[in-house]
């Protein structure tokens, strides 16, 4: 069970690599920070990663995740993403 941090924003208590899809399904309508991101083929942001935090609203303590995130070498790359119905990359991507 992942842990929820503060109000709509949980940390996953087993992160582990996941594909795209992998991550698609699982996240869908959430907004994820996702660490150590492998390129993606044309039309995809990346095709592997670890998803280290999500929400399933916004909230402000996402963005400082991933801030917290960047500065964990191990962890490069990481990238924030929104996966929503009508726009997998949600208006927030950054990365």
């Amino acid at each position: 069970m992942d842990k929820e941090i503060s109000k709509g924003l949980f940390e996953v208590e087993n992160p582990v690599y996941q594909s795209y899809d992998e991550i698609m399904e699982q996240y869908y309508d959430k907004r994820v920070v996702i660490t150590n991101k492998q390129k993606g083929e044309k039309g995809k942001l990346f095709s592997r990663g670890i998803v280290r935090y999500y929400s399933d609203k916004y909230v402000r303590e996402i963005i400082e995740k991933w801030g917290d995130c960047l500065e964990i070498d191990e962890y490069d790359p990481v990238l924030i993403i929104g996966l929503f119905p009508s726009n997998p990359f949600g208006g927030l991507f950054l990365g």
